[in-house]
């Protein structure tokens, strides 16, 4: 009797240690998966680093990080290399290995060089999530727009997304890698203010389900993460308390009592879409604009 309930112990004392373990990757989705994400030095591309570093990622953190590179912006800067740094060490902080790369998403040689080492240096040669979040805004009316903003939209937003997944593709994990592209709640209507940046926020939606056609035999899905006006730095926010008014016009219409949503609150949509939930979510947008949807057509 009590072999048998030194036995019965010992089994006990297994169970119990076992569930800690369980329990740790249960809250680790992303444990072993090694992850990419552009404009990553602040906004959502930072607030995303860290969710998939919480989860349990490795994190490429890549940026341009010159606040001077696009002279065409006006109203706001780009990131500098002191905030990719910061946004590397918060990716730390969660436990997370952190691999910080300045590259411009314009320039397709670059990105397959960032994304070769990303994925040799956290993957072993592969990588499982990759976000296409860079962008830019650049505010105008269509019928005045200017070429040279016109081009640095199309380039950043439009063909950068394309480089990104393009420069990515060979080292993704096949079958299970995971793309998804953070277009804007701009990506379903018009705009009077900024037509020129919903017109790609279009294109990457085009760009989106194209790929998740091409790429699903692949075992490759693709989706877009459309947000409505986030407080980040693109916005122009100035430092009030969350749900007060603000000039950008963007997150009108919404069903929630809220004015700009938190980085934070992309980035766990993104995380979603790139963990063990959505495996069989394929060409679609995932809307995160405070109940605006409930304004547009099916």
């Amino acid at each position: 009797m009590a072999e048998r309930r030194t036995v019965l112990s010992a089994s006990l004392l297994g169970l119990a240690a076992a569930a800690p373990a369980a329990a740790q990757t249960e809250a680790k989705p992303l444990a072993g998966k090694a992850a990419l994400v552009t404009g990553a030095a602040r906004g959502i591309g930072r607030a995303t680093a860290v969710e998939l570093a919480r989860q349990g990622a490795a994190v490429a953190l890549l940026d341009i990080a010159d606040p001077d590179a696009i002279p065409e912006l006006r109203g706001y800067r780009l990131a500098s290399r002191a905030e990719l740094e910061e946004a590397a060490r918060l990716v730390r902080a969660e436990g997370a290995r952190a691999l910080p790369l300045v590259a411009d998403v314009r320039d397709w040689e670059a990105m397959r060089r960032a994304t070769e080492r990303a994925a040799r240096e956290l993957g072993g040669g592969r990588l499982d999530v990759v976000v296409a979040n860079a962008g830019i805004a650049i505010d105008g009316k269509l019928a005045r727009y200017e070429p040279a903003p016109w081009r640095a939209m199309l380039d950043v937003n439009l063909t950068g997304a394309l480089n990104t997944v393009q420069a990515a593709l060979p080292g993704l994990r096949r079958p299970g890698g995971r793309i998804i592209l953070v277009t804007s709640v701009q990506a379903r209507t018009g705009s009077v203010a900024s037509g020129a940046y919903a017109t790609t926020k279009w294109g990457m939606t085009g760009l989106m389900k194209s790929l998740a056609a091409e790429l699903g035999p692949e075992g490759i899905t693709v989706n877009a993460v459309a947000p409505t006006g986030v407080d980040t730095p693109m916005v122009g926010r100035a430092s009030e308390g969350r749900g007060k008014a603000h000039p950008c016009t963007v997150h009108s219409g919404h069903a929630l009592p809220v004015d700009l949503l938190e980085p934070a609150e992309i980035a766990t949509a993104i995380a979603f879409l790139a963990g063990p939930g959505a495996g069989f979510v394929s060409g679609t947008t995932l809307d995160v604009n405070a109940g605006k949807s409930a304004q547009l057509s099916a």
